[in-house]
């Protein structure tokens, strides 16, 4: 039976391998998880979570496929951004191998902004359906909806992933409040490198480079 982290919980078995986010095939993309995690307002060490779970740190992640790049973008998340943007971006772009992206650097950049953006707006609805909402949950929970909200919430809300520039038009997706062990595992991701990040979805510092061995770390979900 094959193993996802796309079930609701409870999330118990272990899964495949992932870098911790601090090893050096996460950290290299430091540099662009603080610049869009300090622009869009989003914890860097969150953004790297899901860079590791995605893609294991590889731009190349995906190539050829329907979800590419470094946070395993899709075609209909890629129409949304560009029809917000008024830009002309393809799945090859974030692969390195497009018509306006041609490198690995420019590519992770585009990757990990169109994520930074997504999230933030997902958390800043969230947060403010509630007077108190966990920093566990809000992380669990918004991360889920970049995987694919597929557990139901006692509520659901309607929100827009990206703002329009250039006169293009946003689109709405709903979002209910709760969370799949793919949120769980980003969660765990940040867990472990708390000294380093924090668990907060919010920005708070730039992360700083660190020393720190090869170790990877077991998703959860289930066998399905």
């Amino acid at each position: 039976m094959p193993f996802t982290v796309e079930v609701c919980p409870p999330c118990s078995e272990s899964g495949w391998d992932v870098h911790d986010i601090r090893n050096k095939a996460i950290r290299q993309w430091r540099t662009y998880a603080n610049r869009w995690g300090e622009y869009f307002g989003v914890n860097p060490g969150l953004i790297l979570a899901v860079v590791s779970l995605e893609s294991n740190g590889n731009v190349d992640a995906g190539r050829g496929t329907s979800y590419v790049g470094l946070t395993q973008i899709g075609q209909g998340i890629l129409d949304m951004y560009n029809k917000a943007k008024k830009t002309s971006y393809r799945l090859t772009d974030l692969t390195g191998d497009g018509p306006t992206i041609t490198t690995d650097s420019a590519a992770a950049d585009l990757a990990i902004k169109i994520f930074a953006e997504f999230v933030s707006n997902a958390l800043a609805v969230l947060d403010a359906s509630a007077d108190t909402y966990p920093q566990d949950k809000l992380v669990k929970d918004a991360t889920t909806n970049w995987n694919g909200s597929i557990c139901s919430g006692t509520e659901t809300f309607t929100f827009y992933p990206f703002s329009s520039e250039n006169g293009g038009t946003v689109t709405g997706r709903r979002i209910p409040n709760n969370f799949s062990c793919y949120g769980e595992n980003i969660y765990r991701l940040m867990s472990y490198a708390s000294s380093w990040c924090g668990t907060s979805p919010w920005y708070s510092k730039s992360l700083s480079d660190v020393t720190f061995s090869d170790t990877y770390r077991k998703v959860v979900g289930r066998t399905v």
